[in-house]
């Protein structure tokens, strides 16, 4: 983690400064050997990221340097922006309203002054570090992982007889078993290892234990002996003279020559794998392998079998603790009232098998009113030996995973984390490199970064979109003790509940990363006083409030004291109505601003200033908000998300937004528009249903080439030809549009096009066509309140991927006999259309020959 805080500070901060050097000559060359010494540190911290040292000096050192990186941050900004204020324009007005510039000579006196006592701190810290860990020896020690408690009583019957049959088959060669830390895989594989069919089949068998820093000769050598275990001494001292081409050619032999099994408990790359695979010939190779990452499995065998464990669920995590409390203790008696205790104690175990085996270890020897005392007291997540297991998963990050993965501390325990919110505040903190193409961009590399993380078994998928792409995600609570641990350890993150709000750190000054979690009303607002203190550092803000917490606080804003912050996200606030206050113009650094859902009605001309702005999300849940024209100058702009009513003064001014990738709830009688969006991807229009004019969308849709996404509520009448229409849009929904003519033909041209949706008004026709050839790649159809809508036609061949088809339209008589040829339909919803026609579709019905080879009808 460290590492990572220094490649992110030098590259946030130093690279932008280069170009602006002689605007304050005298202290770039400072500036400059502080960016060099700062690069040097990154081999000291990653060394001490690989160690994990035990020395309290060396954890001190480290701790050190990571605050003298906060401090050089801001020297660096200051610098940097000092810089672009003598450059004039609009920083410069910024900067004299809310900063107070002071003068050229004493700005290079002070940050000279700050360069130079930092970097004799960092080299002080430096060779305190090297002595303590001995300058001769800084090899990163390997860290052996830990196998999982051997016990008989965890029945896993299925698991076993699955993994089992799929290596006894002769044309099978690799199982794998994946999941998270402690889940149990090292159990699952032992009980197959010991399975007694498996040991008759395969008498020669090799289990090893694989640490995270693998020597291959040493891995190879000990399945040798495993397989050959007769080998005499003398024999073995010529295996130990053979190089390692011929060790990896007489493993090779013995396995072709005699049915071998080998295991390979918890591997941890495809690098490790494929510096181990030269000793499995792959048409003899029988192989069992563990591992927490996900995506290993894919790389080795595209063949393999793959058995993903899950927690256990309440009922099984106690049957799983009576059996190995039992297995224990034989002679133990289980009294209600222990039954009782017991239950609600393996409710904090997540459902984790280890986490359960610990907690038996500690209640076993105690009696019922020990168990009693232990209640409320007793936490496993706080155990030495799970935390060592969730570190290793932890450690093997890269640096700027690391801290992505830190990040999810600011998220409360049980929260269904949005993705894309989370991967824009990743972007506005500088965890992603800042790319952009056309296929790549930091959205794309966001995206890896949390499909990466759940390969890892170290986040879990809530919900996917329609896309495959992940929508939701959220954190095991062990994972989530560890990462809030470890990121409070780091200083990386500080997380204030309504009790502890009022005790002050010592060290608040260095605080960088704050998350509010609401767990109980109080009189006193939070952010009030959380924003009553000055937090130099502070670098994002995230504020968690329970759907039942509202109020009509009114806060008064010190936004002053947030100089440096990157991210504010008040979604779901309710203590402020009104106006949010004009000092938030001085956030000059800010690139994510969320009011979503919160009660805020107004944001002030000043919000013009924040040039830095990737984000900004007004979707407040108030009606009339009111939305200054100020966006011309944010060019940095990728997201915005206008409210959904809203009110202006004078047309927004949308022109200068070359970056712009996502604009939601764009009224285009209340904006003025440029003649293309390069960048566009999302685009939602709309416009008050009422409204008697029609929309001309034509040169709207028609400048948008990289258009993925339309979600159109607007009376357009007519929809504009197919060639009008960017042929990259892959979803479209169409509400209040009215057209008049239909829509299929056009529509049914759209190559890319995989989901639409028709919903209420989009078509005023009785009459629909889906033609021969037509949606070829079309997946998902939504046709709902069409109201006069009786009769639908799907000609040969048309949509013939259709996956999933939704029909809510009341008027509509049946379903296209042509559908019965769509074999890869697989759900069909027709739950809201009338009794009568739903029960020509049941299993009963006259026409259910239609839908008979539909997996899923929901009636």
């Amino acid at each position: 983690m460290a590492e990572a805080a220094v490649l992110g500070g030098v590259t946030r901060a130093g690279v932008s400064l280069v170009p602006g050097v002689k605007f304050l000559c005298g202290v770039s060359k400072e500036v400059e050997l502080l960016k060099t010494e700062l690069n040097v540190m990154q081999g000291l911290l990653k060394d001490a990221d690989m160690r994990q040292d035990e020395s309290e000096t060396s954890r001190r050192c480290v701790a050190g340097i990571r605050n003298l990186l906060c401090d050089a941050e801001v020297v660096i900004e200051k610098y940097s922006f000092n810089v672009a204020s003598r450059r004039g324009g609009g920083v410069q007005k910024v900067m004299k309203r809310y900063t107070c510039i002071l003068d050229e000579a004493r700005t290079i006196y002070k940050v000279r002054s700050d360069v130079g006592k930092i970097r004799k701190q960092i080299c002080f810290l430096e060779r305190t570090y090297y002595n303590a860990i001995g300058v001769a020896d800084r090899r990163p020690q390997q860290r052996e992982t830990t196998s999982d408690h051997e016990h008989d009583v965890v029945k896993l019957n299925d698991d076993v007889d699955k993994l089992v049959n799929f290596l006894l088959n002769e044309n099978s060669r690799t199982a794998f078993i994946c999941g998270m830390a402690g889940i149990g895989k090292t159990t699952l594989a032992r009980m197959v290892y010991n399975h007694p069919t498996v040991a008759d089949k395969f008498p020669r068998r090799a289990w090893i234990s694989l640490s995270q820093q693998i020597k291959p000769r040493k891995v190879w050598e000990e399945i040798l002996s495993s397989l050959c275990p007769s080998t005499s001494e003398e024999q073995w001292k010529d295996v130990l003279q053979l190089s390692d081409s011929h060790l990896t050619l007489k493993l090779c032999e013995v396995q072709r020559e005699n049915k071998c099994l080998v295991i390979l408990d918890s591997i941890w790359t495809f690098k490790d794998w494929d510096r181990l695979v030269n000793a499995f010939p792959w048409e003899k190779r029988k192989i069992l392998l563990t591992s927490r990452n996900k995506d290993l499995p894919s790389k080795v065998d595209a063949n393999c079998l793959v058995h993903e464990l899950q927690c256990l669920d309440y009922e099984k995590s106690w049957q799983l603790f009576e059996k190995i409390l039992m297995a224990q203790r034989q002679d133990f008696i289980i009294s209600n009232e222990m039954k009782n205790l017991g239950k609600e104690m393996v409710k904090d175990c997540g459902g984790i098998p280890w986490a359960i085996f610990l907690l038996q270890c500690n209640l076993a020897p105690m009696t019922s009113e020990q168990w009693r005392d232990q209640v409320g007291h007793v936490c496993i997540k706080e155990d030495l030996q799970v935390i060592e297991r969730l570190a290793l998963s932890y450690y093997d990050l890269s640096p700027c995973l690391k801290q992505c993965f830190l990040h999810l501390g600011h998220f409360p325990k049980g929260f269904e984390i949005p993705a894309k919110e989370l991967i824009r505040m990743w972007m506005a903190e500088g965890f992603i490199p800042e790319i952009q193409h056309e296929r790549n961009t930091m959205e794309t590399e966001g995206e890896k970064f949390l499909e990466e993380l759940d390969r890892r078994c170290m986040v879990q998928i809530g919900k996917r979109d329609s896309f495959g792409r992940i929508k939701t995600c959220r954190i095991h609570d062990f994972m989530l003790f560890f990462c809030v641990s470890k990121a409070q350890e780091e200083n990386f993150l500080q997380i204030i509940n309504i009790p502890s709000l009022k005790e002050r750190r010592e060290n608040d000054d260095k605080v960088r990363r704050i998350a509010i979690n609401e767990e109980q009303h109080n009189s006193d607002p939070p952010l009030r006083l959380t924003i009553s203190k000055d937090y130099p550092h502070l670098r994002s803000l995230l504020y968690f409030c329970p759907d039942n917490l509202n109020s009509s606080y009114l806060v008064k804003s010190m936004f002053k004291n947030f100089k440096s912050l990157r991210v504010l996200n008040l979604k779901n606030f309710g203590f402020y109505k009104g106006e949010l206050p004009k000092d938030i113009g001085c956030l000059i650094h800010l690139r994510f601003l969320s009011l979503k859902n919160s009660n805020i009605d107004n944001v002030p001309s000043s919000v013009g200033n924040l040039r830095c702005l990737q984000t900004l999300d007004l979707r407040s849940c108030t009606n009339g908000f009111r939305v200054p024209n100020v966006f011309k100058k944010m060019e940095k702009l990728r997201h915005l998300y206008l409210p959904i009513n809203y009110r202006v003064s004078e047309k927004l001014e949308l022109a200068n937004l070359p970056n712009l990738q996502t604009l939601v709830n764009v009224d285009l009688n209340k904006c003025n528009l440029p003649p293309t969006f390069p960048s566009l991807r999302v685009l939602v229009i709309g416009t008050d249903p009422c409204n008697e004019e029609t929309t001309d969308i034509v040169s709207m849709v028609s400048s948008c080439p990289h258009l993925y996404r339309l979600n159109l509520k607007s009376k357009i009448r007519q929809l504009p030809e197919d060639e009008e229409i960017c042929q990259h849009i892959a979803k479209l929904t169409l509400k209040f549009t009215f057209l008049q003519e239909d829509p299929m033909p056009i529509l049914g041209k759209l190559r890319k096009l995989k989901i639409l949706r028709l919903l209420l008004n989009s078509f005023e026709g009785n009459r629909m066509t889906c033609n021969k050839n037509g949606f070829p790649h079309l997946r998902s159809l939504v046709l709902s309140d069409l109201t006069y809508l009786s009769e639908w036609v799907v000609e040969e061949e048309a949509m013939k991927i259709l996956c999933h088809l939704e029909i809510a339209c009341q008027a509509l008589r049946m379903i296209p006999d042509g559908l019965r040829f769509v074999t890869t339909l697989q759900e069909l919803d027709i739950s809201t259309m009338p009794e009568s026609f739903k029960h020509r579709y049941s299993r009963e019905g006259t026409e259910f020959d239609k839908v008979a080879r539909v997996r899923s009808c929901k009636l």
